[in-house]
């Protein structure tokens, strides 16, 4: 009975291995939390990329709160948006972006932002929402 279990075990290892391999294309083909792949945005009926984002990931939008309280001032967290690495503006610029233009979209924390991408200043920030057009 154990030799039975451990050899099919090891077979489903053997046929499963191929589908975790890495591809380069890290999240081009499966969606997650903080990544919509074109599958997903091709089935969806949305005609600006706030549509999108609200339909598919409506969290991204809620990303904005206080940060800090400071002598008396009060720093709202602003959500940012860039389109294929280009700072565009905040959650606003989302309708102003046709969603058929969109190939794919993701979300960075503060933290993946400030390593993955320029000019996001020292504003307090929720995230940013990053989008790759379909021309890319």
């Amino acid at each position: 009975m154990y030799r039975t279990s451990v050899r099919i075990l090891a077979v489903a290892v053997i046929a499963l291995a191929p589908a975790c391999a890495s591809s380069g294309k890290v999240g081009e083909t499966q969606s997650s939390s903080d990544f919509v792949t074109s599958v997903e945005i091709a089935n969806t009926q949305a005609t600006t990329a706030y549509d999108l984002v609200n339909r598919l990931r409506p969290n991204w939008l809620r990303g904005g709160g206080i940060s800090s309280i400071s002598g008396g001032n009060i720093a709202s967290q602003t959500t940012l948006v860039y389109l294929d690495g280009n700072k565009i503006g905040e959650l606003d610029a989302l309708r102003s972006i046709p969603s058929n233009g969109i190939k794919t979209m993701r979300w960075l924390d503060p933290a993946r932002a400030q390593t993955m991408l320029r000019g996001i200043g020292t504003e307090p920030l929720a995230g940013v929402i990053v989008l790759v057009s379909s021309g890319k």
